[in-house]
């Protein structure tokens, strides 16, 4: 385990070439009305960010835009707009500035409410058809069960739908795996995170008996299957007050767990999917004061972010130093990941 923590602790992930960050800009008054912003954050430090125009789909509605996963796939984002009936999907390459809108599901509308959808999108690279692909969930909450807290999921009316879409065929088709009833996704959950051909998404049993666990999609083989996370994961924090965040340490499928009545964040490693023992609790950071969301991971592998009192911060992991970004933005909404820059069309082949 020291092997591991010292080799996070000492490189960069060198496949990646520039830290991107989506960022709200929000005053206090009006946190949810403002647009959000795209951002390079290229040297070491983060002193040099660049802000980038959305692509053209965006112009002028440049609100509740998501990234999916937390990492570029050869050079293209998969952009997310929208929460419910309204969002867009659209592949984006910043480097060239190419953008591949991803149609709309010809499966008919079967649910009275189309407000009450919620969405949840992976997206990534089948490496034996050298394609691109989108998986989406469509799950429906009547309007009296909007609310997580009082949600009552027997009485859930509708199972979640499952489509596949490639960009080789331009289509879609159903995915057939039975899901139905037993994992929540929230928002942030579902934002992801993609690694070697299998996108993932942090979830929870909707059980009384609740377990949280890793729920992963393999595109080549077009499968799902789960990783529990061990009983004892937590220590002795408190579970009632814990955010949990995916992101890619070095390579590695990790979990930031925040314990905010404790001020303090853990960082756990996934040695092999599948297996609920291989997790691996790596780092403790903390106790830190306002200490308020974790964001993700930039290029450089030993930097964390968060927010504190709405500015943008990152925490050197060695030392544990606090250094202020400048930027400010609501914590739920801003997003950190890694791009790797590419010349190639989107949907061009890969050797």
């Amino acid at each position: 385990m020291n092997i591991l923590r010292n080799n996070i602790l000492s490189n960069d992930d060198s496949g990646y070439d520039e830290t991107f960050l989506v960022l709200y800009t929000l005053p206090m008054a009006c946190k949810y009305s403002e647009n959000c912003k795209f951002y390079w954050l290229s040297d070491e430090r983060f002193e040099n960010s660049v802000n980038l125009d959305w692509p053209p789909q965006f112009q002028g509605k440049e609100k509740y835009i998501f990234i999916v996963g937390s990492v570029s796939i050869n050079g293209i984002l998969c952009l997310k707009h929208g929460f419910t009936r309204t969002y867009q999907v659209v592949l984006w390459n910043p480097t060239t500035g190419e953008t591949k809108v991803i149609p709309p599901s010809p499966i008919e509308n079967r649910r009275p409410d189309r407000d009450s959808w919620r969405f949840l999108h992976g997206f990534g690279y089948d490496h034996v058809n050298d394609d691109y692909k989108v998986i989406q969930m469509i799950d429906y909450f009547p309007d009296d069960q909007d609310d997580e807290d009082n949600m009552v999921w027997e009485d859930r009316s509708y199972d979640p739908l499952w489509e596949i879409y490639s960009l080789k065929s331009n289509s879609w088709k159903k995915f057939d795996v039975d899901m139905r009833n037993c994992y929540y996704y929230s928002e942030l959950r579902g934002i992801g995170l993609y690694t070697d051909g299998v996108f993932h998404w942090w979830a929870r049993s909707a059980s009384k008996n609740i377990e949280e666990c890793l729920m992963s999609f393999d595109f080549s083989k077009e499968v799902m299957f789960t990783t529990l996370v061990p009983l004892n994961i937590d220590g002795g924090f408190d579970v009632g007050f814990v955010e949990r965040h995916l992101v890619s340490l070095n390579g590695s499928i990790a979990l930031i767990s925040n314990y905010k009545k404790e001020s303090t964040f853990c960082i756990s490693v996934l040695a092999k999917l599948g297996v609920r023992e291989s997790w691996m609790n790596l780092f403790t950071v903390g106790p830190l004061p306002f200490v308020d969301f974790p964001n993700g991971v930039g290029k450089k592998n030993n930097i964390l972010f968060y927010i504190k009192d709405e500015d943008l911060v990152c925490v050197d992991l060695k030392t544990q130093m606090i250094k202020d970004i400048g930027v400010r933005g609501f914590s739920f909404f801003t997003h950190v990941g890694k791009y790797k820059k590419s010349f190639l069309p989107i949907g061009g082949i890969i050797n």
